[in-house]
């Protein structure tokens, strides 16, 4: 490897340059309220969440024992980064020659994508693990050690399901594969493999049926509810496009001559095809943002396989380009916020959000007097980030939002009836967020940098009241459980609703 390197002197020196660039965005950017979201799951470690599958918490709470800091934990998606480009080339290289495999590998490193898996989300221990677990279970198939490589690939394809429940799509793409391909020479595989992975699956359903079946409910019901909409599909085009790039879908055009019905062409249509199907359905009725690709994008560089070499360089010369104009973005616009007085981004409807991150040791301190106080939050978001820089566990409330609901399961809201509250959001809190639930109710607000931030009083908190007017909601959007569905625990209904059982 270190001679084929030699050869791509050019290319390892862009990578290098590209990953240098990557870690400083990965010190620079402010922690974001989804990753705060998920390292408030590690300091309530549990067999699973509201959301998703536990992975990533799971993980945070393992790297919390050596260093607490986000920047500490996002480095786990650069190296992870680095062991999915490993894993593109050792997958290739049963294809394809050595040389044009590392340079798989390159590319992808080299790719925008790459710059998009600096945050450490679900997101992340899904593609890692997802492509490793792939990436055995074909050495199960292609070499002596069977045993060895298939219990590899039930143990990382089990953690891709506990990270997203999209590895479901990527384990029947594989398990089709196999059988269509290896037919009876894949059954030992396969057992070995399978057995692993519903461990995992046991474990998620077990989760699931003593906790109000949390992740179905939200995956499958919670966030499906809308109506068809071409705006949506669309935005699916779009960001497919982008994570493509228009000239790769060029260039895999222009070498359509070179796609020929082999192992490696199979596989790659039957994930690929699958993905593609599954999200143009989704996206006729629902938005989907870039991460939903993630999983998929080491297969679309194993694509790029097929390319002649004349494009496969243009491809590496125009992503390699592309990246850097991600990179100058990202930190202009990170130097921009450093080096701009706050007041120019005043009349930005972020400008509050920007603050607070970049101010929140300031907040934390303004916060301070509320430290033996029931203090919440109006938005998952801000209850994560205060969480976190202020180590003190804040709730959200008065939020009937499908998202961030794990606190739901944190506080019982009947302990605060008639106790005085405190809330918290950075833009204003009037009596339309409360309603009638308090029976008295005070706004004050402190400035940081010229930017108010708001806290509330809420005197008597009415427990009846707030379940009248939020919990019978929430209920019949979040947990009003299928009748099919057998249900263990429910944290929610056994609290609230257990006389309507």
């Amino acid at each position: 490897m270190r001679e084929i390197l030699k050869e791509y002197a050019k290319e390892t020196k862009i990578v290098g340059f590209i990953l240098f660039f990557k870690l400083l965005i990965i010190a620079l950017v402010p922690l974001t309220g989804d990753e705060a979201y998920f390292i408030k799951w590690a300091t309530h470690l549990s067999s699973g969440y509201y959301d998703h599958p536990p992975m990533v918490g799971w993980l945070i709470y393992l790297m919390s024992f050596i260093n607490e800091s986000h920047i500490f934990f996002r480095l786990f998606s650069f190296f992870s980064a680095l062991i999915v480009a490993f894993s593109i080339v050792k997958i290739a290289e049963l294809y394809i020659e050595k040389k044009k495999a590392i340079f798989l590998g390159l590319l992808f490193l080299a790719s925008p994508v790459d710059i998009l898996m600096s945050l450490f989300t679900n997101d992340i221990p899904l593609v890692l693990f997802g492509t490793l677990g792939t990436q055995f279970l074909l050495y199960s198939l292609h070499k002596e050690a069977t045993i060895k490589y298939a219990i590899l690939a039930g143990v990382f394809l089990g953690g891709a399901f506990l990270s997203k429940y999209f590895s479901a799509f990527l384990l029947i793409s594989l398990l089709v594969f196999v059988f269509s391909v290896y037919r009876t020479r894949a059954i030992k595989s396969v057992l070995i493999t399978a057995s692993i992975i519903f461990l995992a699956i046991a474990q998620n359903l077990y989760f699931n049926y003593n906790c109000c079946w949390n992740n179905i409910m939200f995956n499958f019901f919670a966030r499906t509810e809308s109506e068809y909409n071409f705006e949506t599909f669309s935005n699916f085009l779009l960001n497919f496009t982008y994570v493509v790039t228009p000239w790769a879908l060029y260039f895999l055009y222009k070498s359509k001559k070179n796609f020929v019905n082999n192992e490696l062409f199979k596989l790659l249509v039957l994930i690929l095809g699958l993905m593609f199907g599954i999200f143009f359905l989704v996206s006729l009725k629902n938005l989907m943002g870039i991460h939903w690709f993630v999983l998929f994008i080491p297969y679309i560089f194993l694509l790029f396989s097929f390319l002649d070499d004349k494009y496969l360089q243009k491809l590496f010369k125009y992503n390699s380009i592309f990246t850097y104009v991600h990179i100058a973005l990202i930190l202009g616009l990170l130097m921009a916020l450093k080096v701009t007085p706050y007041s120019y981004l005043s009349k930005s409807y972020f400008y509050p959000d920007v603050i607070l991150s970049a101010e929140s040791e300031s907040v934390c301190r303004q916060l301070d007097k509320y430290e033996d106080k029931e203090l919440f939050a109006l938005g998952y978001t801000n209850a994560s980030l205060l969480s976190y820089f202020c180590k003190k566990d804040v709730n959200m409330l008065f939020n009937d939002s499908v998202f961030g609901r794990f606190d739901d399961k944190l506080i019982d809201l009947r302990e605060l009836n008639q106790k005085d509250l405190y809330l918290f959001d950075n833009r204003e809190i009037t009596q339309r967020n409360v309603g009638d639930v308090c029976k008295a109710f005070s706004v004050e607000s402190f400035n940081i940098e010229n930017t108010p931030f708001y806290t509330a009083k809420c005197i008597g908190f009415d427990y009846e009241k707030y379940k009248k007017e939020h919990l019978h909601l929430q209920r019949e959007r979040f947990y009003e459980i299928p009748e099919w569905l057998p249900v263990g625990k429910c944290y929610f209904n056994d609290r609230y609703f257990k006389e309507q059982e």
